[in-house]
């Protein structure tokens, strides 16, 4: 437990400590918090209303207001599975290596994390060693001393590990000319074998009788040529594990001994084998290598290859008389190139009596060697690993370490840092740091650090309201669902391209993008799919359409501002420029168009305000006159004031005159008391001033009312007399002239004494009709 609590402390200490001079000059840029937040120094805004750039330097973010901000996190490294140092022994799993599971959250170009790892070698250590053996005649007494040996080789290594485990196999040639004779009709010695290419006689047992029994079954066997086909026979132990019996974790060992070199890839040309080895396990249920006479022998560095996979220590055993020369050929340079440490092939006698010494020689040199390596390391890793062995203390740069004892606990510190500037697609990885030829190890789960919490969930939102249901908020943005764009995922992009924004001229006409169903165009260009050309309209003192401030061009018309209107909106529709200092438009005068007085007949100047020789030009200063010269007329005091300032009073006025540079026009005004005033209207280029002569002309007093009443009456009395005088004359006259007619007629009668014709008498006498008939018929 105490060093449990040493190791966390070191991987805290290590989380805190940066690479001296390692500086970052990046810029803050990215659409997602994750992204942006892989650049040293950056942060992220998630506030959701934000306008501002949200990616951008903690400093600046800051300063710009932004309440939510989201900080870039350190790399973090989590241990996982860190079990105890164990020696092992019966029903005890050995552990030489800690921690054995860790996960790091890895933050791009942050500086490095060092991961410390510990190793201590377990007493009882699993081993398992498998004896593969060249069976030619001339290492037969290997085959005898291992049956003899057997028990002293087990007592040998039960002293440096009580859990191990033998296994047998024989290797020689493939059973094809012209390696070896396929009928075997060369071999005419007794008890020998036909010639094969692999036999797999014993798995791993504990039991070693069941060890002497398979090598007691073993016979010799030959060949043809001088090279054996020993490595095809190795690379069917290597990769036919639940065969041979390879148990995980354990320390495998395979016991390759002969005394000549080896066929290698390639050489199966010579019997017309071209297919290459697949590395692939092809034991048959005899334990036999079925493909021997099919596939090539594998190569040095396929042999290499899946040593290293599988975690096999080759022991190269050379006998012979040409053994020295073997080994320094061909066989020590190749085991230097394997796992294990072991980089020499060892040396067998005549008699082959010190297997016993090579075995356990070499299985101490394996098990007090350690060399730190990795597996699947990604390529964005970079890993270092620095060691404390041999260094009173201080680390060095090394993975190896030698000479190890029981009691001694090594530490290795892994350096690991990625080389990426952006986040890789694949965001979790793992690989594995461990001792080279044992299968323990510390797995390393790798997870790069590229998002931020608010980019998961319960924090982010799917179907988020924020985005109209139509995609995940998160981190103050929305991340919007497939054929959605816009800030809050309200554009419509289903459709294609075409149907919203086709014309016969191609997509927007072929000066626009299409964004979001709708047409974007280029500079110069508008309309709804960018038909419309901004150059098209007509321009007004150079600018097109009045220029910026005047209006824009629409489609090729002018789409003016509200405060000005015309064909290229050069005219202002503000009145201000024809307001006169009296507050009057164009002196009332005439009419404002774009900004100027269009004055009415016979006025002039800016303001309209100047009339010559215009018929009106005495009249329109009457309320003038009367107001400024007598206080008199329709203006009041204030409205005088205001309209009436260029007036004079004077005692004499000059005669009416016309010059180019001053117009006198001499003006009479009798205003409603009957007086006469006399002004002149003096009209120069520059202003207009009345001038007012300060005596009128009034007429006299009016009579007396009684007077003209009286007088009136006395008129009308006289003419009733009058009237009544010469209609009494007229009587008179009449009268006499009557009296006179009837003088005359008496006394010239004319008419006769006859019966009046109007006389009546008062006897009325009637004669009845009837009376005579009735006496005529009575008759």
């Amino acid at each position: 437990m105490a060093l449990l609590g040493v190791y966390c402390q070191m991987v805290i200490i290590t989380l805190f400590i940066s690479i001296p001079g390692l500086v970052f000059c990046q810029s803050c840029n990215g659409f997602r918090c994750g992204k942006c937040l892989i650049r040293s120094g950056c942060a992220w805004c998630k506030d959701l209303d934000y306008k501002l750039n949200r990616c951008d330097s903690l400093e600046k973010m800051i300063g710009d207001g932004c309440t939510n901000i989201v900080k870039r996190e350190p790399s973090r490294i989590t241990v996982t599975q860190n079990d105890d140092f164990s020696d092992g022994g019966p029903g005890l799993e050995a552990v030489q290596i800690r921690p054995q599971r860790v996960k790091i959250q890895l933050t791009p170009n942050d500086a490095e994390v060092r991961l410390p790892i510990y190793y201590k070698i377990a007493r009882n250590f699993p081993l398992d060693v498998y004896f593969l053996n060249d069976p030619s005649y001339t290492m037969r007494f290997l085959i005898q001393r291992l049956n003899e040996l057997a028990n002293s080789i087990a007592d040998d290594i039960s002293l440096l590990t009580t859990d191990f485990r033998f296994g047998l196999g024989t290797s020689m040639e493939k059973n094809i000319l012209p390696f070896t004779d396929p009928k075997g009709l060369m071999y005419s010695c007794t008890n020998c074998d036909p010639p094969y290419s692999f036999i797999h006689r014993l798995s791993l047992t504990r039991d070693v009788e069941d060890f002497k029994v398979a090598i007691s079954k073993v016979n010799t066997t030959g060949n043809f040529d001088m090279p054996e086909g020993l490595l095809d026979g190795l690379m069917q132990v290597m990769v036919c594990g639940d065969r041979i019996g390879w148990r995980n974790k354990a320390r495998k060992m395979v016991i390759y001994a002969s005394d000549i070199q080896f066929h290698q890839a390639g050489d199966g040309r010579l019997a017309g084998i071209l297919e290459p080895n697949d590395c692939m396990c092809h034991m048959d249920s005899t334990g036999k290598y079925s493909k021997a006479e099919i596939q090539d022998y594998p190569s040095v560095g396929q042999i290499i290859q899946k040593a290293r996979e599988n975690n096999i220590n080759i022991l190269f055993v050379i006998g012979g008389d040409e053994s020295e020369r073997v080994r320094t050929t061909v066989y020590n340079s190749l085991a230097a190139a394997l796992p294990g440490g072991i980089d020499f092939a060892a040396e067998l006698d005549t008699t082959s009596s010190n297997i016993i010494q090579i075995i356990g020689e070499s299985y101490r040199r394996l098990r007090d060697t350690v060399k730190m390596v990795s597996s699947l390391l990604p390529k964005e890793i970079m890993l270092k690993i620095y060691s404390d062995c041999n260094s009173d203390g201080r680390f060095n740069l090394t993975n190896l370490c030698t000479v190890l004892n029981f009691n001694q606990t090594l530490t290795f510190d892994a350096s690991i840092q990625s080389n990426l500037n952006t986040c890789p697609e694949e965001r979790n990885s793992s690989f594995a740091i461990f001792p080279e030829g044992l299968d323990e190890r510390v797995t390393v789960n790798l997870e790069h650090a590229c998002g931020c919490d608010c980019q998961m969930e319960p924090e982010a939102e799917p179907k988020s309201s924020k985005c109209n249901g139509r995609g995940r908020y998160e981190c103050g943005i929305c991340i919007c669902d497939p054929g959605w764009t816009g800030e809050r995922c309200d554009c419509d992009e289903r459709g294609s391209v075409a149907e919203a924004c086709g014309t016969e001229q191609g997509i927007c006409s072929g000066v626009g993008n299409c964004t979001c169903g709708k047409c974007e165009c280029s500079p110069g260009f508008d309309g709804e799919k960018c038909e419309c050309s901004d150059r098209n309209c007509r321009s007004y003192n150079g600018l097109l359409c009045g220029g910026p401030t005047n209006g824009n061009c629409d489609c090729g018309k002018c789409a003016c501002y509200s405060n000005f209107t015309g064909e290229t909106c050069e005219c202002s529709t503000s009145t201000g420029m024809c307001m006169t200092e009296n507050n009057t438009l164009c002196s009332e005068n005439g009419i404002c168009e774009c900004g100027e007085c269009i004055c009415s007949a016979g006025f002039t100047g800016n303001h309209c305000e100047r009339c010559k020789n215009c018929p009106a030009i005495c009249e329109i200063q009457y309320n003038c006159v009367e107001c400024a010269g007598f206080n008199q007329g329709l203006y009041n005091q204030s409205i005088c004031d205001q309209r009436c300032k260029n007036v004079e009073i004077v005692s004499l006025l000059q005669e009416a005159s016309f010059s180019k540079d001053l117009t006198i026009t001499g003006c009479v005004l009798r205003d409603r008391f009957g007086c006469i005033i006399k002004f002149n209207v003096h009209d120069s280029e520059n202003e207009q001033t009345i001038k007012i002569k300060s005596l009128r002309e009034c007429p006299p007093s009016p009579p007396d009312p009684l007077i003209i009443g009286a007088s009136v009456s006395g008129a009308v009395v006289l003419i009733v007399l009058l009237c009544i005088l010469i209609w009494k004359l007229l009587t008179m006259f009449y009268d006499n002239m009557e009296y006179s007619k009837f003088e005359h007629d008496l006394k010239n009668p004319a008419w006769e004494t006859t019966e009046n014709p109007i006389y009546k008498e008062c006897i009325t006498s009637f004669e009845n009709p009837m009376r005579e008939a009735n006496v005529e018929e009575s008759s």
